[in-house]
């Protein structure tokens, strides 16, 4: 009679840490406000350090989602920045008297 040599294999599965969940959240966060479809209908040109182009580049040829171009990322990126940033922006553009954000 041949011997068994069967195995027992146990799997554990461990709950995601709260580390990893937070990870998780943050990626799909940036995915939803940086690396959404949104259309650019502005032939207006804006030239990049050839290094910032190849850093969007590759993330957006990486993604693969219709809709998502450099420009769309950048324009986001963009939008993102203003939004944190708009208080001290308007403070250096007063010295115009105008309203930077209208």
């Amino acid at each position: 009679m041949a011997k068994s040599n069967s195995r027992i294999v146990t799997i554990e599965v461990t709950e995601p840490s709260e580390v990893e969940l937070r990870a998780s959240e943050a990626r799909e966060k940036y995915l939803d406000q940086f690396l959404s479809p949104h259309e650019v209908h502005s032939s207006r040109k804006a030239y990049l350090y050839p290094e910032v182009h190849a850093v969007l580049s590759r993330m957006v040829k990486n993604l693969g989602v219709k809709g998502v171009s450099i420009g769309s990322y950048a324009s986001e990126i963009l939008l993102d920045h203003f939004a944190h940033h708009q208080s001290v922006m308007q403070s250096v553009f007063d010295s115009n008297n105008e309203n930077l954000f209208q």
